[in-house]
């Protein structure tokens, strides 16, 4: 059974209960927010929920259950139904906790079994590494297996089970710098520019704008960069024969390449002088980026890059859009903003309850001071 196979469909008896707790509501105007209104209302039409939203409920029950301590939580107590007792049936209380329950449980289980048949044990025989690509020579089920790795991609190798996972996390950014050089030093043609400009905000990347952060290169100048074109093709320069120099000022990620006495090094030096090609760009992995969101802007920024791969002059933009490892991390920090509000809507409910619960004791303890006024 898939995660998708899983039934979603609250019960009639969680139905009930919420519309129940919605009367209540409605009569004795209290209990509640406007988030768990909404979950009733779902509840009430037994509409399919999604994996994300059963477990909120499971949390949300599971930190409520204390409120069954609470006056007026029982049929028949003083101030029934309280406020915690309606706030819980807005989230399908007892029968919702014990279905909430189960669903977990068949959630957790389904989860597991996906990763267990998606894992897959190899022991390497040898790596090999060339300009183009990583070979990895391994066994399984005693036959020998090649496999071919992009250099475009990351691979992380966990030697103690052997398992092999290949992440594609490599995104490219490119910048205007009007002032790329073409300078003559002894006799010997260097290109200079910056690959990037620090605290440069770049063009819509598909639901965010991003920064690269003074310090997202520190560590990163030894990597071994090549100097491209269009990010690819032979390398014109490269850091490992030191002709192609990195260094970091104020103003950004800076690089001098010594050209080759080839025709692709002259063209590009032609392009590069008539201003026909005024972008570089760079390629990398994220080690590190945050998020914020400001006046309803989703703003990146990246702190620290893992890895730099090359610098290029480009003749078409590649800032139009983000690669999906920086789509994964909105995604990732938007549902922790999410969670956040709940959290926090959660907490203001909690504190509606309890601010109800106090006036209600005041309420009380004022009745019994009258009353024992009125007896003298």
């Amino acid at each position: 059974m898939a995660l998708a196979d899983i039934n979603t469909k609250p019960t009639q008896e969680i139905a009930d209960e919420a519309e129940q707790a919605l009367e209540w509501r409605a009569e004795f105007g209290r209990g509640g927010t406007e988030v768990g209104v909404a979950r009733a209302r779902d509840l009430k039409n037994r509409v399919n929920l999604s994996i994300r939203t059963i477990k909120r409920m499971f949390s949300y029950l599971s930190r409520h259950e204390v409120d069954k301590k609470g006056k007026g939580f029982y049929k028949g107590d003083e101030g029934f139904p309280s406020a915690g007792r309606i706030a819980w049936g807005l989230w399908g209380g007892d029968p919702g906790f014990a279905w909430t329950k189960r669903k977990i449980k068949e959630i957790e289980e389904e989860e597991n079994r996906n990763i267990m048949e998606n894992k897959e044990l190899r022991h390497i025989q040898k790596i090999e590494e060339n300009e183009e690509s990583i070979i990895i020579y391994y066994a399984k089920n005693k036959e020998d297996v090649e496999v071919v790795i992009d250099m475009d991609e990351e691979v992380t190798i966990e030697e103690e089970s052997q398992e092999i996972r290949t992440i594609t996390n490599k995104e490219v950014r490119t910048f205007n710098v009007s002032d790329i050089e073409v300078r003559n030093d002894d006799g010997k043609n260097v290109v200079v520019g910056y690959g990037a400009v620090f605290n440069s905000e770049s063009n819509d990347l598909g639901g965010f704008v991003e920064y690269v952060a003074p310090g997202a290169f520190d560590g990163r100048l030894e990597d071994d960069v090549r100097f491209l074109i269009n990010h690819d093709g032979l390398p014109l320069a490269r850091t490992t024969n030191n002709t192609l120099r990195l260094s970091v000022d104020e103003r950004g990620l800076k690089y001098e390449a010594d050209m080759p006495e080839t025709t692709l090094a002259n063209d590009l030096m032609t392009l590069l002088r008539n201003g026909t090609i005024s972008q570089s760009s760079f390629a990398f992995t994220v080690e590190e980026d945050s998020w914020e969101n400001v006046e309803g802007r989703n703003i990146r920024t990246i702190n620290k890059v893992s890895r730099l791969y090359d610098i290029s002059s480009v003749t078409f933009p590649a800032y139009s859009e983000a690669g999906s490892f920086a789509l994964r991390s909105l995604e990732t920090w938007q549902e922790e903003q999410e969670k956040i509000k709940l959290d926090e809507s959660l907490e203001k409910e909690l504190k509606e309850v309890q601010k109800e619960e106090i006036d209600l004791t005041n309420r009380n303890l004022t009745e019994m001071r009258l009353k024992v006024l009125k007896n003298k």
